[in-house]
């Protein structure tokens, strides 16, 4: 890893075990510079504000449970019915989101409410992972040949918009891991079948 690509990973690695232990309101910069070891001057090199660092470290988790999601969608093999879609839908299911990444995301979401260019960068964000999301909804369906009741990035919001409300929901009933990937896979299933064609 070249020099500054390592400084940006350090100081994404520090501020997420920052956040970790006083939220992203109580996570200065100085902080975030103290336990990766760095000034100021390095952090300001990497990122505009304290908000775009905690936006990149959102975008690194959401990354990853997407290549897990993308693995796990090229080995689907169709045709196949509902009943098959739940079974797969639950498979990727456990690609879940932590609590670390849920918390988050629900941190930023709420800052970004309130700063026009951290809402401005979140919108730009979300609407690309809602078309990279929608591509493998698509391929999933063309794989089992099954079709949607409405296009694919319409049924990606709805898909989007459950699967967040349920990640929130298991992180404050303090679900297990494995409860969690059920329930967030069964909301999903569910959802997934009144959006499907019979």
């Amino acid at each position: 890893m070249r020099g500054r690509e390592a400084t940006k990973a350090r100081l994404l690695d520090a501020a997420a075990a920052v956040f970790a232990e006083v939220g992203l309101g109580s996570a200065s910069v100085e902080a975030v510079c103290e336990r990766a070891g760095f000034t100021r001057g390095a952090f300001y090199s990497n990122f505009a504000s304290k908000e775009e660092l905690f936006l990149e470290l959102a975008r690194r988790g959401a990354h990853d449970a997407l290549a897990a999601v993308h693995a796990r969608a090229a080995a689907v093999q169709g045709p196949f019915d509902l009943d098959d879609m739940d079974t797969l839908v639950r498979l990727l299911g456990a690609a879940g989101e932590d609590a670390f990444t849920v918390q988050l995301t629900a941190e930023i979401t709420a800052q970004a409410m309130r700063d026009e260019r951290l809402g401005a960068m979140l919108a730009e964000w979300n609407a690309g992972m809602t078309r990279e999301i929608a591509q493998i909804v698509e391929q999933i369906l063309i794989s089992g040949g099954l079709r949607l009741r409405v296009p694919a990035l319409e049924a990606t919001r709805i898909i989007l918009a459950v699967w967040s409300d349920v990640s929130e929901r298991v992180v404050v009933e303090r679900l297990g891991e494995a409860e969690s990937t059920r329930v967030r896979a069964d909301a999903v299933a569910g959802v997934v079948r009144l959006l499907v064609e019979v």
